[in-house]
């Protein structure tokens, strides 16, 4: 599993049209969010990612856009990465887990 950098992460929100993408359950979510920017969110696990599948369109029409993809720890989001590239989406990032984008204020 690759965790793209702080940098890349920063260069890709810059682009038109990108997107935060929270993959962990509505109940992680409602615990505790991304903060710095509006973000959308579908579950994606290890095992089950067939809600994104159903949903990737969509949530997020423009497969060029950069889908900036997070989770609690980087691995659903890996996982939710395969599946947009295998979508067609050009440019997913792996941000890794929530608190490794702290740096976004």
């Amino acid at each position: 599993m690759v965790i793209n950098t702080r940098e890349e992460v920063m260069a890709a929100e810059q682009e038109p049209g990108a997107v935060f993408l929270d993959v962990r359950g509505e109940d992680e979510v409602k615990t505790e969010s991304l903060q710095a920017r509006p973000f959308k969110q579908v579950k994606c696990t290890l095992d089950d990612c067939s809600e994104l599948m159903s949903t990737a369109e969509t949530l997020m029409p423009d497969k060029n856009a950069p889908v900036i993809v997070f989770c609690r720890s980087g691995r659903r989001a890996g996982k939710a990465k395969e599946v947009l590239e295998q979508k067609g989406y050009k440019k997913v990032l792996n941000a890794g887990g929530l608190k490794d984008l702290s740096y976004l204020s």
